[in-house]
């Protein structure tokens, strides 16, 4: 719990509406004294209270434990209001950079998505034709289970913030939890069932379905590049 403290000073003075220490005691049913303890890192909250936290604030209870949230990115779902992060780099001039997640890091990047140390370890470009509004970033794909995109291709993704406009049949890159990082047709049953089902273009392969909790970013497809020629 060594960045709950710091959370806690930070989402509280960022997230709106703002909130004073004494009315969020009162929510949690705590005194103000115990509040003030947990923001300065004296006692830790009970797994009750910090679920209590998590819901007020809308953000994940692993975020909320584990990231340093003021140096994310925060990110409000305009449809529930939950709070997402995104870690990303800049170029020297300030402009995003679109960073390259190789097949050799896509396992660790499932763990270090949220991370500022691996975010900047990842081999980073620009790329001039990709919308500079919009935050993008690159993955190395391994299998046969979406062609026509090949085995070893570069994928181009377009990052969503709001998960709930994501339209059945699109094309995304989805980070889970328990699959990694896997490029999909996307089928949109959060609202229904809190899921998303993830489906390939290969009829080899049965669809399977990821429960929201699981979901860790969706980029949406913005090309792709491989050395592949076939004629």
């Amino acid at each position: 719990m060594h960045n709950l403290a710091g959370n806690l000073k930070f989402l509280r003075r960022s997230v709106q509406p703002k909130i004073t220490q004494e009315r969020l005691a009162q929510l949690l049913e705590v005194s103000p004294s115990t509040y003030g303890s947990y923001e300065e890192g004296r006692a830790e909250p009970k797994l009750d209270t910090l679920l209590k936290l998590s819901e007020h604030f809308r953000i994940s209870m692993h975020d909320l434990l584990t990231l340093d949230l003021s140096v994310v990115k925060p990110l409000a779902d305009k449809e529930t209001g939950r709070t997402r992060v995104l870690v990303a780099t800049v170029d020297s001039q300030g402009k995003d950079n679109v960073e390259l997640v190789p097949a050799k890091a896509a396992a660790g990047y499932t763990r270090g998505y949220a991370e500022p140390e691996f975010i900047q370890g990842l081999p980073t470009f620009q790329v001039p034709f990709l919308d500079p509004r919009r935050k993008h970033r690159v993955f190395a794909i391994a299998g046969d289970s979406m062609p026509p995109v090949p085995d070893g291709a570069l994928v181009f993704g377009q990052f969503v913030e709001d998960w709930w406009k994501i339209k059945d049949g699109s094309l995304a890159v989805v980070v889970t939890q328990e699959d990694g990082v896997v490029f999909k047709k996307v089928f949109n049953y959060l609202k229904d069932r809190a899921c998303l089902v993830l489906a390939s273009t290969n009829p080899v392969y049965q669809p399977f379905v990821v429960p929201e909790e699981e979901v860790r970013e969706v980029w949406s497809f913005a090309g792709y590049f491989t050395s592949e020629f076939n004629i």
